[in-house]
């Protein structure tokens, strides 16, 4: 079994996704030797295991790992938790839960500018399940930029709360900070963050909103009445919104109503952290780039996130030196389409800092030395390219192989955790909305009716119009014909 395992290490190496279907076509191509699938799969594993490291073994080096990682990177916080104990005299901790949070990211998102963190988690798959929590905020070109992130045993209350307690020490947050936080409403999230800053502004994800009201009210019509009200900046125009919304259905309204609309609509945001964001996308991004390692053993997946986050830092900073102008990218393309509608404005000066800007129906007061503007849209953004150079000034620093690493002093071992189980079944790809999932429907359905094409091609030796839609010459629609056609004939 390991001959078979050292043979196709290749072809793991660089497609470590190949089934043990594929590689045993593979196999068979190259040596001519028939082989079963199942022992096709227990040569994959010993080959991944070889790749990753043991699941199990990991656990004991764990210790060293973490000595080197804050040896490469002082001033970084990398805290353990382990199970309670009720013999202090054992040599071994049962592992819990891991908190890592780089200086250099810590450093950098002190001049960012925006008091803005999105929180979410995701699951760890594997022989060890879990889950890995992650706090994300944004840039100022209005990128992801992740800040510290922790495996847990569960994402519940008190996992919450431990990853929350941590995160304020590290960016001296004090217990009444007045921080802006957004994420997709989860029970233990919310009272997790309620109870270590209670004073903090909490948004909620506007799409897991939606997603809970299609699930009553579907349709393009109310999910324009939602998204205008929670685009609206100022107060007036959200009660306008929520006046049609009324009006269009009550009963919508009234669900909305129960959801304060400081949690979901820019209207009622305080503006202090810079930035009009509804959607917790930022996190989603952040977990897509996770999604190839959740499986892996502890320190192969955190080794996996710190080169990402390396990788990251240098490409933004790519990316800066060929920024030009005093604005980020992001804002000097919005600057430059404000400039191709500045001739539908009317600018009327009041004094030396204050104009009246009209255009079409919309009126809005403009103060140019408080830098303010009645309609609150810019007073929620921020957007200099000198601050967002300052962001990324440091590195996250490499460590050597574990062949190099200094055997820590700490006189316990860690061992693997208690196996949690988790609440849900952990899925390989994310939960597909309501439309998503027509749209695959539809698209699965005509790759089949390809696939009949193709053979009855190879059957006949000729082309069929079976699984091709013709379009009709005198309308330009689909599936119907002359005999058919609704459309009216054009004199």
């Amino acid at each position: 079994m390991s001959t078979i395992a050292k043979e196709i290490e290749v072809e793991i190496q660089t497609t470590p996704n190949l089934s043990a279907k594929e590689l045993k076509a593979k196999f068979q191509q190259m040596h001519q030797v028939q082989l079963s699938e199942s022992k096709m799969r227990r040569a994959k594993t010993i080959a991944l295991q070889r790749k990753d490291g043991d699941h199990t073994k990991q656990y004991t080096h764990l210790r060293s790992y973490i000595d080197e990682l804050l040896k490469a990177n002082p001033g970084s916080t990398i805290k353990v938790d382990v199970e309670p104990c009720a013999n202090p005299n054992l040599k071994t901790r049962q592992f819990r839960r891991i908190y890592v949070c780089y200086a250099a990211l810590v450093k950098g998102f002190k001049f960012l500018g925006r008091e803005l963190l999105g929180l979410d988690g995701c699951f760890m798959k594997g022989k060890y399940p879990g889950q890995i929590l992650t706090v994300v905020g944004t840039d100022g070109n209005n990128c992801l930029y992740p800040v510290a992130f922790a495996i847990v045993e569960a994402e519940c209350t008190d996992s919450w709360k431990w990853f929350l307690d941590l995160l304020g020490d590290d960016l001296d947050l004090p217990h009444d900070a007045n921080f802006t936080f957004i994420s997709d409403r989860q029970k233990g999230l919310i009272q997790a963050v309620e109870s270590v800053f209670p004073r903090a502004e909490h948004r909620f994800c506007c799409r897991h909103i939606h997603e809970n009201l299609r699930q009553t009210w579907r349709g393009d019509l109310y999910k324009g009445l939602f998204y205008r009200a929670s685009s609206a900046t100022s107060v007036p125009y959200f009660n306008m919104a929520m006046e049609e919304i009324k009006k269009t259905n009550l009963d919508m309204f009234l669900w909305l109503s129960e959801i304060p609309a400081a949690r979901w609509s820019r209207s009622h945001f305080s503006g202090r952290a810079k930035s009009d964001m509804l959607l917790n996308n930022l996190c989603e991004s952040f977990n897509k780039q996770l999604v190839g390692v959740r499986d892996k053993p502890i320190i192969t997946c955190l080794e996996y996130i710190r080169e990402y986050l390396t990788m990251r830092i240098v490409t933004v900073k790519k990316m800066q030196a060929t920024a030009r102008g005093p604005l980020i990218p992001q804002a000097t393309k919005a600057w430059d389409e404000i400039q191709t509608k500045e001739s539908k404005l009317m600018v009327m000066m009041v004094d030396d800092v204050t104009y009246q800007v009209k255009i079409l129906r919309s009126q809005c007061v403009v103060n140019v030395g408080d830098r303010t503007c009645t309609c609150r849209r810019w007073d929620l953004t921020a957007y200099w390219l000198d601050t967002w150079k300052k962001v990324y000034n440091h590195q996250i620093r490499p460590i050597p192989g574990p062949d190099m690493w200094t055997p820590s002093n700490c006189p316990t071992i860690i061992t693997p955790p208690k196996h949690h189980t988790q609440i849900g079944r952990p899925k390989k790809s994310r939960k597909k909305a309501l439309g998503e999932k027509k749209k695959l429907a539809a698209s699965k359905k005509r790759k089949r009716k390809i696939e009949e094409v193709q053979e009855v091609f190879s059957a006949r030796g000729r082309l069929t119009r079976l699984g091709h839609e013709k379009s009709y010459g005198r309308c330009g629609g689909y599936g119907h014909n002359i005999r058919t056609c609704r459309a009216p004939i054009q004199q």
